[in-house]
């Protein structure tokens, strides 16, 4: 069984050679920025709709201009008929990761042409996305975020640099994740409690790493400490906002947060961000990326529900238990957090497949068709769905659900041959048929 799992009108092309494999990196780092890469070329080769639901995490946030989920936005918009006019290039200049190896976040330049008879001038940006490891060890986008710049920062072929530096200190092997996000979250409040009650320069002053990135639409980034300040002493506007969610590596060392903010003053403005977050020598949390997102004037920013934060620890305990393959403390936990989230296609599907490995097939099938019904319905659903309905005998349903899945983009051969859970359907004529389609 496979565990893991906006109509966006841009086609990326990856028009500048791979660099070679950075040595210094990180093994963890080094597969990261290569993923990065592969997702630019596939988006080239197949188009935005495929690559991004491929390198998408199925929970992955985009902001069009609310946070939403990417995977699930496109796998229900239909896929273009032509090739658009607009092109976007991109590639991986900067970043970093977890000691754990678990969380990292990439950076670097974006290039928008227009090949129509319009010929609009180039366009300049910078991406950035944070990335986590998922439980099958692939990489997958979990939120993304992007701003454009007056000119080009770097170009596209620049060398990959990386803030990751080895800590001298023994990591933890696992930390209680409970208690880094709660604390990852406090810290958020705090800045936005800083700001409202004294300045935002003194507020992020405290908390910027001498290394941050700070990304505003419109404006080349501030990075290093000199333009750290400069930027810091033209922050003459008030400040509050609200997290929406946060995150902790399994080390302990890095994290991100996003939510919603308001600016006040001369020039008010409402919109999103995301800050990646660091712990220093001293293991305090320090600011090392910075992004915001403004919604169009006029526009509401959508709020967390009051209990967010509570929901937040769950997921995340939930999605400990699910990647550690602990899977009765993770049905216990996913079946906890379903009462908060019942349309939440994500926490069904999880919550059937950790009850596929309890042997709890009739449950698990339940689930997962529930996953399906409120707005899930991946090749990954159906595909987990026919391992349920094959174990329990039901071959027709598994066939119907595995040509689903088929029909939905999830052809690796490989599963389909060596899953035991297919094992009664291999002398089956249709279960041949629906193989000879597979790449």
């Amino acid at each position: 069984m496979k565990t893991n799992i906006t109509a966006i009108l841009l086609v990326f092309v990856l028009s500048v050679p791979v660099i070679t494999q950075e040595k210094e990196l990180p093994q963890a780092q080094s597969e990261l920025v290569e993923t990065e890469r592969a997702f630019a070329k596939l988006a080239g080769e197949r188009g935005i709709r495929e690559s991004f639901i491929a390198y998408f995490a199925e929970d992955g946030i985009g902001f069009a201009p609310h946070p939403h989920r990417v995977k699930e936005t496109l796998s229900k918009s239909p896929a273009p008929t032509a090739p658009p006019s607009i092109v976007l290039n991109w590639a991986p200049v900067y970043g970093d990761i977890s000691q754990a190896g678990d969380l990292g976040w990439n950076s670097g330049p974006t290039v928008v042409e227009d090949t129509s008879s319009a010929k609009k001038p180039t366009r300049h940006g910078m991406f950035f996305s944070v990335w986590k490891k998922q439980s099958d060890g692939s990489w997958k986008v979990i939120v993304d975020l992007g701003s454009n710049t007056p000119s080009a920062v770097v170009p596209l072929n620049a060398p990959f640099q990386t803030s990751y530096r080895k800590s001298s200190k023994q990591t933890a092997p696992s930390v209680n994740l409970d208690e880094q996000v709660t604390g990852l979250l406090k810290v958020e409040r705090e800045l936005f409690a800083a700001a409202k009650a004294g300045s935002v320069e003194q507020a992020y002053k405290s908390l910027l790493s001498d290394e941050a990135r700070v990304h505003r639409p419109g404006m080349m980034p501030a990075v290093g400490k000199d333009a750290l300040l400069d930027w810091l002493s033209r922050q003459t506007m008030t400040l509050n906002g609200e997290p929406h969610k946060a995150e902790v590596s399994r080390s302990g060392d890095l994290g991100y947060a996003y939510g919603s903010y308001e600016l006040g003053g001369t020039k008010p403005e409402k919109g999103y961000y995301v800050r990646v977050w660091k712990r220093d020598a001293k293991g305090q949390w320090r600011i090392v990326m910075d992004v915001d997102h403004p919604v169009p004037e006029g526009t509401q920013t959508q709020q967390p529900p009051a209990n967010s934060a509570t929901l937040d620890v769950l997921a995340q305990k939930a999605e400990g238990h699910y990647f550690a393959q602990e899977w009765a403390d993770a049905a216990a936990a996913y079946q906890k957090l379903i009462t908060e989230k019942p349309n939440d296609a994500l926490v069904w599907h999880r919550l059937g497949t950790s009850r596929i490995f309890l042997k709890q097939y009739e449950e698990a099938i339940k689930n997962l068709e529930q996953a399906i019904k409120v707005g899930g319905s991946g090749p990954l659903d159906f595909y987990n769905l026919a391992c349920a309905f094959a174990l329990t005998g039901q071959k027709e349903k598994a066939l119907d659900n595995l040509e689903k899945a088929i029909n939905g983009g999830f052809t690796d051969r490989q599963q389909y041959e060596t899953d035991s859970d297919l094992d009664s359907l291999r002398g089956n004529t249709r279960f041949k048929e629906l193989l000879k389609r597979l790449p």
